[in-house]
Order: structure tokens, then C-alpha cells, then sequence
């Protein structure tokens, strides 16, 4: 039996510190209990406090609960603003405590008018009820009334241990929903909040799990699934493996602002191969702080910093050179430089063995400090081999698998796994670099890609314009549009300069990755078209995209550039079009894929039912077995075309 739960965020908090038994228990009642629809946050920081447990009910709002393990023998005194214990000295009325924190809530959130009301007579109100409560987990009903502490509590607003044991021992759905609803001070019907109104409050209440900056029209925020990994992931080493357009770079994201909140006496390093993927990090987790605790880099910048720190040579960017000053720097010398408590690095599979056991060495504790590596073995580009523990990341037990893709629709998806698979690229060893992880699709489907033959490579770049054109006529911005090549230039083919010099032409703004200044201005949302190789989009996403120069070149190093195809299709949310004007093997084995998938779309499968079964099932006189029929007419057909 599949037992179905609440969300817990984080999902578990088994192994987080100075948890109370009593906070484990209701952990545990609440997430067995409640509807699976609602969502439940454990200890996480609002406004620079820390309720216990946060509650969002689509039916019922907001409720927020204190959990407490006091002993009825320890209370001295207690009032409606305090509790005087024999070991805890003076506390906070639990009570208080709660709607406090409720009211910081709402405070906060009634800044978004979307989440208000526009009536005349609660205007700036609510849309929605909210409450707040007390969970005793060791005192009685009957044992806190012996006190006679009239006024101190309305026990509306509290569950003793009694009501909890009963709750939990008869699994009573009904009684903790009771409960619940009787903590809720005012009462009035609304309509259950829709996935919008769940995420604006989300974004709201957590900045961390916004995906741009908010806006009356526009709040985009993470899924569910990536804020439990993110805030759920514990400290020490830690290790994301996941596919590509899983949302590595998303978690990675909310994770270092989440600790930048949490830890604001942290020294935290990002860290990326990438120079573009490390500009748009930078901006997205600081923005335009300047004296942030979190500082984001790529690797090659901060070992150049770190050499003119020690007097090494710097403006070293080839291999050997950066393996040359690491080298020489001594442990006497190590001790010189900053030391971080939490180091999180992104696409950590394009980084050398060499590199990566230097960058633990640079954590305030190697072995205790907080340290997350994201990666996907499939996009290793540079071919590094090496296991994690051997770079000195603890990764058995402390990683996190993410299979699902949200990014891309199943038909690329489809075409980028199915150039993989014409390779020797397999591996299943969880601790290497390369581990390759089978993706699993959330089933969104989209336009199949296409690929578009040409007489040059000129001629690709002409009609990808033309579609531009077409797609920006259609309504989609220019900056969520990318041309992405494989390599810059291929015997005197200056690919970029065609691509720029034809843009320019049809009056169209651009961005060239690829330069290093773009590099580090970089500006996802400014409406220009992106031109970049594919090394340079990496950790990047755009609703088109357009690859072309797709060359013999490639041909050299087949199963590698398989990998760089690979990365650059999944760049791509919902439009890929591959143009090319030289025949080659990868062309062919993309061109078959295509073609498979045009052979069973499904309108045609449809056109080749036979008239008869479609007649059988619309004179059906029975419904039950008209939904039968129809159920297994569906079933055929998927198996049939097996993608859809």
C-alpha cells in the first residue's frame, strides 16, 4: 500500500541537530496525516525568526504551530505574555509566540495585493484565513487545568499530549483537520488557493525560491520537489547528480541564498568552470549587493586571485599551468588564505581531479565544513575521470539522484537521449565523475524538433533568421532565443562572425557569449539574441534554440561530441531546430530520430485507426464499457507510438 503524504519541507529531519522528540513526533503526525496537498515547512526562517511549523492549506490558509516539551512540574508561573520554567528561566508565552510569528506572516504578505482582497469592506485583508497554535507534547489537558492558569491559554488554540497520542495512535485524519481548523481565530469562506496563490505565497514568504524578480503579472518560482532538496539536503559534503534540466543549477541557487539568510556570518564560495553560467549566478543570487557573504566565481578567476594573493604567476588559464601553482603551494602557504564554511559548485564534472581536491582543502573543516557539488556526468565535456573519493568527497549516503527533466518537452528530450545512446558513453558507478544517469520525463510534450538541410553554412545561418523572425512575429522575446555552435570556427568558417554579420543585417540586437566581457555582463533577461558555443551555454536554458555548424570536425571525437550535442539541444525549453549543410554520421543519427518521431506522431496514428473500431465505440450503448473501449483504444495507440 502506498502510504500518501503531506509535503514535508525539508522532507526528512533525521539527521538535522537539536531536534526535540516532541518536534520528531508531530514531524512525523503531520506528514502521515494531513492532505497531500498541503504543504508543511519545519523551522525554516521567516523575517529572521524561525516558527516551528508553518502550514499551507489550500482550504484552510496559513497555520502556524509552536511545539513544546515542557513538563507540567517545571512551570513556576505563567501569564498571558510569559512562562516562568524552573530550568528554562523566562520564555515566551508559546501561545504569543505563535501568533507572533503569524502576524509577521501575514504582515508579510499582505505587501503582495495579489493576495489580498479589493472589497470595500476588508480591503487589504487576507484572501484567506489564518491561525496559529501550540502543541504540548508531555503535558495533559486535565494536568495544565489542575493549575488554574485561567486566561494564560485558549484551549482552542492548543493540542495537549493527550489529544496528540489519540491522534497519532488512531491515525485520526479527522481529528488533527478539527483541530486545526479550531486554531483558525477568524473564520469565512474562500476558495481553495490555486497552484498561483500557493506560489506567489511561497515566493513571499521564502525569497530563495524565486526563479526571476517578481512582478504583479509574472512569480516564477521553483517546484516543490527542488525546495525540499534544496532545504533538505543537510550540511557536511554533499552531492547532486542529475539530469539535465532537473533544476541542479535552480537548488544549487536556493541553497546559497538560503544559506546566505541563515548564515549571515558565513564566508560562502560559488563556484563554476563556466564564465557565463558564473555571471548569471552572480546576479541572480546577489543581484546588486555589493557587500555580500556569498561570493560567486568561476574557478579560473579565483585561482588567479588566489595566485597573485600567494605571488604565483597569474593570467594562467591552460591545464598545466593551474596544475603547476597548485603544486607549489604549500600547506604553510594555504594557511594564508581565506577559508570558507560552505563552498557549492555547479557543474562540478567540468572540473579537474586536481582542482577539486584544492577546493576542499580551502573549507574551514576538509572533512566537517559544508561542501555541495552539483554535476551530470553526461555533459562531462573535457572528459575528466576520476572518483569523488578520491578528490576527498564524502558522497555514499549524502547524495541526491534528480532523473526528472522539467525543462524540455519529451520530443527533445527524446532526440538529445537518443544521440547518447549511438555512443559508448555508458556508466553506472555512482562515485565517478562521469556516473550517467537515465532521465525520466515529466511528459510534456511539444513540437517535434526539426532539422533543416542546407546548401551552406551561410545558408543555415539564413533560414534559422527566418525562423527567428517568424517566432518573434508569433510574440516570443528575442532573449529567449539562442544560436548556439559547437566550436567558434572550423577551417576559415568564423562561424560566430557569419551568425553576428546576418543578424545585424535583419536589424536584429544580439549577444555574443562567447566574449569575455559578455561573459561576465551577462544579462538572461535583456531582449537580444543569445549567440554562444555550446561550452559557453552551459547551465543555461532558452524557450528556442537553434544549433547549427554541425561540422566533419566532430566526427574526430564522435562519443565527446555526442556530449556537446547533447548539452546543447537540452539548452533548449520548448523549440530546437538543427540546421546543417555537411552530411556526417551525428547528422544522420538525429535526422533518423526526427524521422521516427514524424512516423508516429500521434494525428497520424490517429488518420490510420480503422473507421470501424471508431464506430464501435461511438454506438456503444453502455458507458462503462464505452470508457472500456476507449481506455484500450488510448492504451494501443500508446503502446503503439511509444513516446507520447
Amino acid at each position: 500500500m502506498v502510504m500518501i503524504m503531506a509535503i514535508m519541507i525539508p522532507e526528512s529531519i533525521s539527521t538535522l541537530n537539536n531536534i526535540t522528540n516532541g518536534e520528531k513526533k508531530v514531524f512525523k503526525i503531520l506528514k502521515n496525516l494531513l492532505p497531500k496537498d498541503y504543504i508543511c515547512w519545519f523551522d525554516l526562517r521567516v523575517n529572521n525568526r524561525y516558527p516551528d511549523f508553518i502550514i499551507l492549506a489550500p482550504d484552510l490558509g496559513i497555520i502556524v504551530l509552536e511545539i513544546k516539551d515542557w513538563e507540567v512540574g517545571s512551570i513556576e508561573k505563567a501569564n498571558i505574555n510569559y512562562f516562568q520554567l524552573k530550568t528554562l528561566g523566562i520564555c515566551t508565552n508559546p501561545l504569543k509566540q505563535a501568533r507572533d510569528y503569524m502576524f509577521n506572516i501575514v504582515n508579510k504578505l499582505k505587501k503582495d495585493k495579489k493576495l489580498t482582497q479589493n472589497n470595500e469592506k476588508y480591503n487589504g485583508s487576507l484572501k484567506f484565513t489564518y491561525g496559529h497554535g501550540v502543541i504540548f507534547t508531555k503535558i495533559t489537558r486535565n494536568a495544565f487545568n489542575k493549575f488554574e492558569f485561567n486566561g494564560v491559554l485558549e484551549e482552542n488554540f492548543v493540542i495537549f499530549q493527550d489529544d496528540l497520542n489519540s491522534i497519532e495512535n488512531n491515525s485520526d485524519k479527522h481529528m488533527l483537520k478539527s483541530k486545526l481548523e479550531n486554531m483558525l481565530p477568524m473564520k469565512f469562506k474562500f476558495n481553495n488557493l490555486d497552484e498561483d496563490i500557493i506560489n506567489r505565497i511561497r515566493g513571499n514568504l521564502f525569497k530563495e525560491v524565486n526563479l526571476v524578480e517578481s512582478s504583479d503579472k509574472v512569480f516564477k518560482v521553483m517546484n516543490l520537489q527542488q525546495e525540499m532538496y534544496a532545504k533538505g539536503l543537510g550540511y557536511g559534503h554533499r552531492v547532486i547528480r542529475g539530469v539535465a534540466g532537473s533544476g541542479k543549477t535552480t537548488v544549487l541557487i536556493c541553497r546559497a541564498k538560503y544559506l546566505k539568510e541563515v548564515h549571515k556570518d558565513w564566508n560562502i564560495l560559488v563556484l563554476c568552470y563556466n564564465k557565463t553560467l558564473a555571471a548569471f549566478l552572480r546576479k541572480v543570487i546577489n543581484g546588486k549587493e555589493k557587500n555580500s557573504n556569498v561570493e560567486v566565481i568561476h574557478f579560473h578567476e579565483w585561482i588567479n586571485k588566489i595566485s597573485k594573493q600567494l605571488g604565483l604567476k597569474t593570467g594562467i588559464y591552460k591545464e598545466e599551468d593551474v596544475a603547476k601553482n597548485i603544486s607549489g603551494i604549500t600547506e604553510e602557504m594555504l594557511q594564508k588564505l581565506i577559508k570558507y564554511d560552505a563552498i557549492l559548485i555547479d557543474e562540478g564534472q567540468d572540473l579537474e581531479e586536481e582542482w577539486l581536491k584544492f577546493i576542499v582543502k580551502n573549507l574551514r573543516n576538509s572533512q566537517e565544513s559544508h561542501l555541495l557539488l552539483a554535476s551530470d556526468g553526461a555533459q562531462n565535456l573535457y572528459s575528466r575521470k576520476y572518483t569523488l573519493k578520491s578528490v576527498g568527497i564524502k558522497a555514499v549516503g549524502r547524495t541526491v539522484i534528480m532523473r526528472e527533466n522539467y525543462r524540455n518537452t519529451k520530443e527533445i528530450l527524446k532526440l538529445a537521449n537518443d544521440l547518447l545512446l549511438h555512443s559508448n558513453l555508458k556508466n553506472d558507478n555512482e562515485d565517478e565523475n562521469d556516473f550517467i544517469i537515465e532521465p525520466n520525463s515529466i511528459l510534456r510534450n511539444g513540437e517535434i524538433p526539426k532539422i533543416i538541410e542546407a546548401l551552406s553554412f551561410e545558408d543555415e545561418v539564413q533560414k534559422i533568421i527566418n525562423n527567428i523572425i517568424k517566432l518573434n512575429n508569433q510574440g516570443l522575446d528575442y532573449g529567449e532565443i539562442a544560436i548556439l555552435c559547437p566550436y567558434n570556427k572550423y577551417k576559415g568558417i568564423e562561424y560566430t562572425k557569419i551568425i553576428k554579420e546576418n543578424l545585424k543585417k535583419n536589424f536584429i540586437d544580439y549577444d555574443i557569449l562567447n566574449k569575455d566581457y559578455n561573459k561576465y555582463e551577462f544579462q538572461y533577461y535583456k531582449d537580444r539574441v543569445k549567440i554562444s558555443t555550446i561550452y559557453s551555454a552551459k547551465g543555461l536554458d532558452f524557450e528556442a534554440v537553434f544549433i547549427c555548424g554541425i561540422n566533419d570536425g566532430l566526427i574526430k571525437r564522435k562519443d565527446e561530441s555526442k556530449k556537446v550535442l547533447y548539452v546543447g539541444m537540452t539548452r533548449a525549453r520548448r523549440i530546437l531546430n538543427i540546421t546543417y549543410s555537411v552530411k556526417n554520421e551525428l547528422i544522420n543519427i538525429i535526422a533518423t530520430s526526427c524521422k521516427e518521431m514524424k512516423k508516429y506522431n500521434i494525428s497520424k496514428e490517429i488518420e490510420n485507426i480503422k473507421p470501424k473500431e471508431i464506430e464501435d465505440n461511438k454506438n456503444s450503448i453502455d458507458i462503462n464499457e464505452n470508457k472500456k473501449q476507449s481506455k484500450g483504444f488510448w492504451q494501443r495507440l500508446r503502446e503503439k507510438i511509444g513516446y507520447c
